[in-house]
């Protein structure tokens, strides 16, 4: 959560009031996940959504179980919507990194029919660390652009080269960020 303050601040200043909420990433799965998250939101209005890595898997899921009436717009940063080849390199250690992370090995993605999504990757993996992580292509180094895009309709979609960890941090991603949950579109 802490992670994403920053980025809160920018959001608050874009006229949203940004509210952060923290999840046990390590401890259950993704649906208890969601499930819990759903719980505990505002009650009445309309939700936008933003969200990193796993969190913008999350955003999905919580979205839609909303009422179409109060689903906004969700910005997702270097979320793995087509799961990442790290995830299933380390399955291994499955006891260690949480039923959540265990299941965000490659997969197809999910029905995102209905849903105004802007999806955000980062680029800035050197190409040599894919032998380490198995990650082909483009990818920030945890997440490959391809699966941070997922089904995100492809005017929705931006990359800047910035790795996985810090995107949330990155003024362009923060701007770009921003400019989505205003307008629905990452152009200026």
């Amino acid at each position: 959560m802490m992670s994403m303050r920053r980025l809160s601040k920018y959001v608050a200043e874009g006229g949203f009031n940004p509210v952060l909420i923290d999840y046990p990433s390590g401890e259950t799965t993704i649906e208890l996940l969601a499930e819990g998250i759903f719980s505990g939101l505002p009650k009445g209005g309309k939700l936008h959504f933003v969200g990193h890595s796993l969190g913008g898997v999350l955003s999905v899921r919580v979205a839609k179980m909303l009422p179409d009436a109060r689903r906004g717009r969700i910005v997702q940063i270097g979320a793995p919507n087509f799961g990442s080849e790290i995830a299933q390199r380390v399955a291994i250690f499955d006891k260690l990194i949480g039923p959540a992370l265990a299941e965000l090995v490659p997969h197809s993605g999910e029905d995102t029919v209905g849903l105004d999504i802007g999806a955000i990757a980062g680029t800035a993996a050197i190409p040599a660390y894919g032998l380490i992580t198995g990650i082909e292509g483009l990818n920030d180094g945890k997440v490959s652009v391809v699966s941070a895009w997922g089904n995100a309709p492809e005017g929705n979609r931006i990359s800047f080269p910035v790795a996985h960890s810090i995107m949330m941090q990155d003024r362009r991603v923060i701007d770009a960020t921003v400019q989505f949950l205003k307008t629905g579109s990452f152009s200026v």
